[in-house]
């Protein structure tokens, strides 16, 4: 009697299985497959994760500078795979990756290592780059497939083996957007009415943050943009991490103008309202979903020129490319935009297109879905 696959996707925290995979995992659900979901508790997003309709595993507790707290995840992920008896394991961010894909091994049939950004990058310092590089190479005999979603991390599956020797690489186009969700207009009152609650002024620019308060996200240079630009534009920032209380805090001494708000759902009303959006990360992204959310609602973005972001935003076509870190060239690029209206519209339309045309939720999951059962059904022959 056959019965249907069962995977189980992994990540460190809730944020990536619920803001990025509910998509695949439904896909997934309505092909016949059993999906169930495993992480850390904690965040925003662990209670909306629990109430998504999947069931959900609670790992323990870790932290990067407990090593032993890694061991009783590892410990806890064996015994998940031991009693679940799945077919296919889903890993998702570097650090429970590392954990995972060891664990899994004689456990399930195969293990695909989703990478929201490869941990070396072109942008790093030389002694991390080799450290994480040679973390990946290591971890390439436990990865039957590894798919990838930016240029630049084509580019290192190409010239280093990050699965075994019988694995392959795939590249997607990211997880995905409904553009449609995003393109949609507001009602005029359900505008009004955000406009109220956060004390926005009716008809003023916005300019908008979304995204993790972390270090590496560099919030803070929105609060430097606040500063040069005053009063021309709000400012929003939007979202959760350690840094978030600083983050507001700071914002705080600015000015009424500048808005730091938690973790929301009103995502797509937020868009609809702001001018453009702006991103001054310098993280490891692999395919930042907030600028295909700004794009997918058709406003014009700002970021540092980083992996990742270069394969969204067409420099002076959809949006501005700076270099990372350079706050001057950033308030330059935002300011040319809040001046120019028609500009930014221009940059939204096509923005909008280029979003519906490689890197809509279609694309996405017509891409990955055939790549895992292609893994499941290559394991299926080698064990027969």
């Amino acid at each position: 009697m056959k019965t249907s696959p069962r995977i189980l996707q992994i990540a460190n925290y809730a944020g990536p299985l619920y803001c990025f995979m509910q998509p695949l995992s439904r896909a997934l659900q309505q092909a016949g497959t059993e999906v169930e979901l495993a992480c850390m508790q904690g965040g925003a997003l662990w209670e909306p994760l629990k109430r998504s309709g999947f069931k959900l595993h609670e790992l323990p507790p870790a932290g990067l500078c407990n090593p032993l707290s890694w061991l009783a995840v590892y410990r806890s992920v064996r015994l998940l795979l031991r009693t679940g008896r799945f077919d296919l394991t889903i890993v998702h961010t570097p650090m429970m990756s590392w954990i995972a894909r060891p664990a899994a091994r004689g456990l399930v049939r195969a293990n695909i290592y989703f990478s929201h950004g490869l941990p070396f990058a072109p942008e790093q310092g030389r002694i991390p780059h080799l450290v994480f590089r040679y973390i990946e190479k290591f971890m390439a005999k436990y990865t039957d497939a590894i798919i990838v979603m930016n240029s630049d991390d084509v580019a290192a599956c190409r010239k280093f083996r990050l699965t075994r020797a019988d694995g392959r690489w795939y590249y997607v186009p990211g997880v995905g957007i409904d553009v449609d969700r995003y393109a949609a207009r507001p009602a005029q009152h359900l505008t009004a009415k955000l406009e109220q609650e956060l004390g926005l002024t009716a008809g003023k620019p916005m300019v908008l943050f979304l995204g993790r308060f972390i270090k590496s996200k560099r919030p803070g240079d929105i609060l430097k943009l606040a500063q040069r630009i005053g009063h021309k534009a709000d400012f929003v920032l939007a979202g959760e991490g350690p840094l978030w209380k600083r983050i507001r805090d700071a914002a705080a001494q600015i000015g009424p103008y500048v808005k730091v708000i938690e973790f929301t759902d009103l995502v797509p009303l937020l868009l609809a309202r702001c001018s453009l959006v702006v991103l001054p990360s310098v993280f490891r992204e692999g395919l930042p979903r907030v600028l295909l959310e700004a794009y997918a609602a058709g406003k014009p973005a700002v970021a540092y020129d980083v992996r990742g972001v270069r394969d969204i935003i067409e420099n002076g076509r959809t949006g501005f490319l700076v270099r990372p870190g350079n706050v001057d060239e950033l308030c330059k690029a935002v300011s040319s935009l809040l001046e120019n209206e028609q500009l930014r519209v221009k940059m939204g339309i096509e923005g909008q297109k280029r979003i519906r045309e490689k890197f809509s939720l279609d694309a996405s999951l017509s891409a990955v879905l055939p790549i895992i059962y292609a893994v499941l059904e290559q394991k299926r022959a080698c064990v027969s």
